[in-house]
């Protein structure tokens, strides 16, 4: 991948375990790829010349880890994961009947999100279910360093860097890896790097099963008590949100009814909702949440295909 290529894009993971910063980023990338190569072939020899880096954090959430986890098995999973998804050589092969044919499938998770949210509940169910999430927002106060900043500037100056190159940008997060790039995109906006009506903007901002649509969430999101033009970042020309069905990270499925304040006040050209089938399959039961699931999706290459198609 050549640095000085056109074509940039940034990863942000989310929750949980992971594997290393390199093996991570391999991973997400030969997800992009196969979807690529099932929908958009035409479009995988600029793929081959992008830029990709993965903004990594996962070593800092020292709650992430699972009792018994085994780093090498967990590995091995993934990669099952994807070499099963990538079997899937048509974009109808993503449908839901293809989903509810998988093993261990149950909404139960995203139900019980969805009676907390509806109770008065969301943050208290958002700190037990997304312990790492909690860990971002009391990092300093709980005395682990203060990662979380550390991290928005990394991102914020590797984007900075991107736009100052008038470079085509692509930012895709998943999980609470979105909620870490809103941050750093407001940062960005309003205090890292000042900009200009001239300053190129990061084209497209994809988000994976993000909990960006829960109002504890955005309650705590940076620009959160802020009025007018501050409450938003003000660089992104498009932002595709997907959502999978069963995802309980994602029980409220849209941000573009949350966020159309960026849209009235012409912070953002567009933002979209998508919802789909996730049909990754983790250690023999369905896993609505999985990255690589929503990577692959044809949805998502079509969104790829399209920003390779714009440069």
């Amino acid at each position: 991948m050549s640095p000085a290529s056109k074509y940039q894009i940034v990863f942000v993971h989310g929750r949980g375990p992971k594997p290393g910063e390199t093996q991570l980023c391999e991973l997400w990338t030969d997800a992009l790829r196969a979807g690529l190569q099932r929908d958009a072939p035409q479009h995988v020899a600029q793929f081959e010349c992008a830029d990709i880096r993965m903004v990594y954090f996962a070593h800092h959430l020292t709650d992430a880890g699972e009792a018994g986890f085994d780093a090498a098995l967990d590995m091995d999973n993934r990669q099952q994961n994807l070499q099963h998804l990538a079997t899937k050589q048509k974009a109808k092969d993503f449908r839901r009947k293809h989903y509810e044919a998988l093993p261990g499938k149950t909404p139960l998770k995203e139900f019980a999100m969805d009676v907390s949210a509806s109770l008065g509940l969301g943050d208290a169910a958002l700190r037990k279910v997304l312990p790492e999430l909690y860990q971002y927002w009391h990092a300093t106060r709980e005395e682990t360093g203060n990662w979380p900043q550390q991290v928005r500037t990394q991102l914020t100056d590797t984007l900075a860097g991107m736009m100052a190159a008038g470079n085509n940008i692509l930012l895709i997060s998943h999980c609470m890896g979105s909620v870490l790039a809103w941050d750093s995109l407001w940062q960005l906006t309003h205090a890292a790097h000042p900009t200009t009506p001239e300053t190129k903007r990061i084209t497209r901002w994809i988000t994976l099963g993000s909990p960006l649509g829960s109002r504890a969430v955005r309650s705590k999101l940076a620009g959160a008590k802020e009025q007018g033009i501050r409450r938003y970042p003000a660089v992104l020309k498009d932002w595709y949100n997907i959502a999978a069905e069963d995802d309980y990270v994602c029980h409220d499925k849209t941000v573009a009814d949350d966020f159309k304040g960026m849209l009235q006040q012409r912070l953002i050209g567009d933002i979209r909702d998508h919802t789909i089938y996730n049909l990754s399959v983790r250690y023999g039961r369905s896993n609505p949440h999985s990255s690589a699931g929503y990577l692959i999706h044809p949805r998502v290459a079509q969104l790829l295909a399209e920003w390779l198609g714009n440069p």
